[in-house]
Order: C-alpha cells, then structure tokens, then sequence
C-alpha cells in the first residue's frame, strides 16, 4: 500500500511541478493564471495522497488493494509516461505546445486507476474528490475553449478529453454501486470488508458491521407498486447517508437490505447509530402520486469485532452471519428497532 501511494504522491508531484514551470514561461497574463491555479489544483491533489499515506502510516487505513502488482504495475506505466515529457525547455514553446503539453498530463492522469483508488481509500469522500477534480480538468477545457475555435482540432481535444474522463468515471461507478439507490453494491463490500477486518485485527481498533432491513417492504411493493416501492428505497438509502458518518461505508446489499461497515465503533457507538439509523428512516416523509405516505421503519442487526492488536482476521462468513443473527433478533422483537450487537463468537 505504501509503494502505491507513494506512486499517487510522485505523479501529482510531477503534474504541480510542470503547471509551475509553465506558469513561470506562459506569453501572457491569462494563460499564465490558468497555469498557476491547475498548479494549485495538482498541490491540492498531492495533499490528499499524503494525507492517506500518512493514515496509512499511522494504522488508520487498512491494506484496501487487493490485486497490489497490477495496481503498481499501472501507476508505474503512467509515471513512466508522464517522465517521458520533455519538461527541459518550457520557455521554448508557444501557447500551442503550452497547451498540447497540459493535455498529454491531463489524458494520463484521467486513467480509471486514480478514480478506483479514491473509491477505495476514501469512499466516504469519493465524490467530493471527483468534483475537486471535474473543476480541475474544465480549468483546462476552457482555456482551450479561450485560444482556440469550437471547431477547431484543439476544441476537438478538449470535448475528448472531457468525454474520456466521464466514461472512465462511469465505468468505475458501474463497478462498485448500486444503480438505483446510489449507494455501494454487494461487490464493494466484498472488496471493502475483508481488509478493514484486517486493519481492525492488526491494530486492534473497534469495527462494526450493521445489517439493516426495510420492515414490511413487500407490503409496500404490493400495495403502491414497483415503481413506489422503489422511492422508498431511495428514501432509505438517502436517511442512511445522512445517518452514518463520512467514514462509514453504507452498501446496498440486497433487495431491501442494506449493510453499514463502520470503523472505529464501539458497541455503546453501535447503538447511537442504530438509533439514529431507526429514528432518521422513521421520520421519512415519502408520499406516493395520490398523496398516500408511505409509512418506513427499517430493523437493524450488527456486529461489533474488537480484538487486542495482532488478533487473527475475523472470518467475514461469521461476521456476516452474527450480525444476520442481531438482525433476526430485531425482526422477532417487534421491528422498528436493533438487535442486540454480538460481541464474540
């Protein structure tokens, strides 16, 4: 994990680095401001890297790659790529080959790998991140769109390297969310659970696993229909968001179920999120087309794993099927409310 963030440090360092120096050259006072500020940009970029290396230093990230050779094999392609651009003679080249310039780092540093590894590492701020730097690549767009014809072969470049990044993007959010709610799919939890069960075992940090249940969702299908059912679900999945923390990952896990994966919480933890979980969804004002409201209260069953460091990795299998215990505890007592979290097993 450290050698691929510390790839992620060296190409934004790379990319500040040659804003910089074009910044320093550009012919004119416009050019030159625009150079600055994706400089800025790149600086920013480089902080959230070393932010997460420093996490990671300090145990507060787990191990999240799982095929680890073939994500530095990729990072180190394109950190090859972008030390092959002749960066010795800036001053030499016109607004053209400025902006050409820029491109070519642009076009490598949109590559799918920075966007999975965002997805990874900071899943509660993924799209923060993304936004940060949609703004950062229209800096550049614009500036072509300000020296060159919308017809042009430059403004050609421009709506291509805007389209390349939203497809790499979309494909990467196809991969790992669920297309209705939004929310992760069963696959980032099985990508995401297994190592941050590992971080808690090695550092022996508290880690909580909640399963939560839509109460009598069939009901709610069979008498609004599909298409209300699924603004319920919608509406869960939305008071979900608002009811964990940034650092909690929340994940469609089926159907009407939802799972939680929640670092550093503790079992009286646990059952302030569970009850702001039960309360949020509860106060849910859904109505449907005839004005009808659709009455929602979810049930919650978790598991809280904390071990002293070095601990064996809990098996996901038995965390899984702990907290599907609490959870069938919850349905049994009368809905509406949280199982008991199981503690050891």
């Amino acid at each position: 994990m450290r050698e691929i963030l510390e790839l992620c440090v060296e190409l934004d360092q790379r990319a500040e680095r040659l804003y910089a120096g074009l910044a320093a050259v550009a012919p004119d006072e416009s050019l030159r401001r625009i150079f600055a500020e994706l400089g800025r940009d790149e600086a920013e970029h480089t902080g959230w890297w070393c932010g997460l290396l420093e996490a990671w230093e300090l145990g507060l990230l787990p191990d999240v790659v799982n095929d680890t050779e073939n994500l530095i094999a990729r990072l180190t392609r394109l950190r090859d790529e972008l030390a092959a651009i002749d960066t010795s003679r800036l001053e030499d080249l016109d607004v053209d080959g400025m902006i050409a310039l820029a491109a070519r780092m642009e076009f490598s540093m949109i590559d799918p790998v920075f966007g999975e590894l965002i997805d990874l590492t900071e899943p509660a701020r993924a799209e923060h991140r993304q936004t940060a730097y949609r703004l950062h690549l229209q800096r550049l767009i614009d500036a072509i769109g300000q020296y060159y014809e919308p017809g042009s072969l430059a403004g050609l470049l421009a709506t291509t390297l805007s389209r390349t990044w939203r497809d790499n993007l979309r494909l990467a959010v196809f991969a790992t969310h669920d297309m209705l709610t939004g929310l992760y799919n069963r696959r980032a939890l099985a990508s995401h659970l297994p190592q941050w069960t590992a971080w808690s075992a090695r550092y022996g940090h508290p880690l909580a696993l909640l399963l939560v249940d839509v109460d009598g969702f069939k009901q709610v299908n069979d008498t609004h229909g599909h298409a209300e059912g699924d603004r319920a679900l919608k509406a869960v999945s939305t008071a979900l968001r608002r009811a964990t923390r940034a650092s909690d990952l929340v994940i469609r896990y089926g159907g009407d179920e939802f799972a939680v994966i929640a670092p550093e919480t503790d079992t009286e933890e646990y059952a302030e999120l569970c009850t702001r979980i039960t309360e949020t969804v509860r106060d849910l004002e859904v109505f449907t087309g005839d004005g009808t409201r659709i009455a929602l209260t979810v049930s919650v069953g978790g598991v809280v794993a904390k071990d002293p460091p070095g601990s064996p990795q809990r098996r996901i299998e038995a965390l899984l099927a702990a907290a599907d215990q609490s959870l069938y505890e919850a349905k049994t007592t009368g809905r509406n409310c949280a199982g008991t979290p199981a503690a050891a097993f």
